[in-house]
């Protein structure tokens, strides 16, 4: 049929403001394509959405796919997929293990015990930090242990780094010494590491005795 049949039939069907319309967006479309060659721009992409990535660990070796590939691949192979950490600071990812039911239970044991471990350390309200140096004078440090004890009534953990200013370690001890005896029993120090001329360690305030029901 010729485009003047069409034309004619159209308008007898009453089909002509449609056909209007039709060729009006069709030449629109291709007079802006036709402006953007000449312009020398590449006619806009459609965007799409970008598919999330994660870190797969399989038998020791890391990749990265989507999570839907590492589903299908834990079907396939019979195995557990398992997120492990919800987000990596350093590749901006989450990450999963593709895991045996023996792995399974054992990292399900390891995630309990230290939700358990939480939970008896949900006392400590918060933590304090306290920078003393080798040279501080005793006067100044029973104000530091002072500190510490009244922080400790708070049920609060103090982080204490004892900055040495050469290697002789021996004034760090003497300072670890002196804290040790004034917190007595008020408090437990833990984790005691040197680091370079350095003193670390923590103070913990004791668990409330929990009384027996009669």
């Amino acid at each position: 049929m010729s485009l003047l049949k069409s034309f004619e039939s159209s308008y007898k069907n009453g089909r002509i403001p449609f056909l209007f319309s039709y060729f009006k967006s069709e030449l629109i479309s291709r007079a802006n394509f036709c402006q953007d060659v000449q312009s020398g721009q590449k006619p806009a992409k459609k965007k799409t959405t970008p598919i999330p990535k994660i870190t797969l660990i399989s038998d020791s070796l890391v990749s990265i796919t989507t999570l839907e590939e590492a589903q299908k691949l834990s079907k396939r192979r019979d195995l557990k997929l398992v997120k492990i950490l919800d987000l990596d600071l350093k590749t901006q990812r989450p990450t999963y293990k593709l895991m045996t039911g023996t792995e399974y239970h054992e990292e399900d044991l390891k995630q309990r015990e230290a939700r358990k471990k939480q939970k008896n350390n949900s006392f400590i309200k918060g933590e304090k930090m306290v920078f003393i140096k080798d040279s501080i004078g005793e006067h100044d440090l029973e104000v530091h242990a002072k500190k510490i004890l009244k922080w400790l009534s708070k049920s609060y953990q103090i982080n204490i780094l004892i900055n040495g200013s050469d290697s002789n370690k021996d004034k760090l001890e003497k300072i670890f010494s002196f804290l040790e005896k004034q917190i007595d029993i008020k408090g437990r120090l833990l984790q005691k590491t040197f680091k370079g001329s350095d003193l670390k360690f923590h103070i913990i305030p004791p668990k409330a005795e929990k009384k027996d029901e009669l």
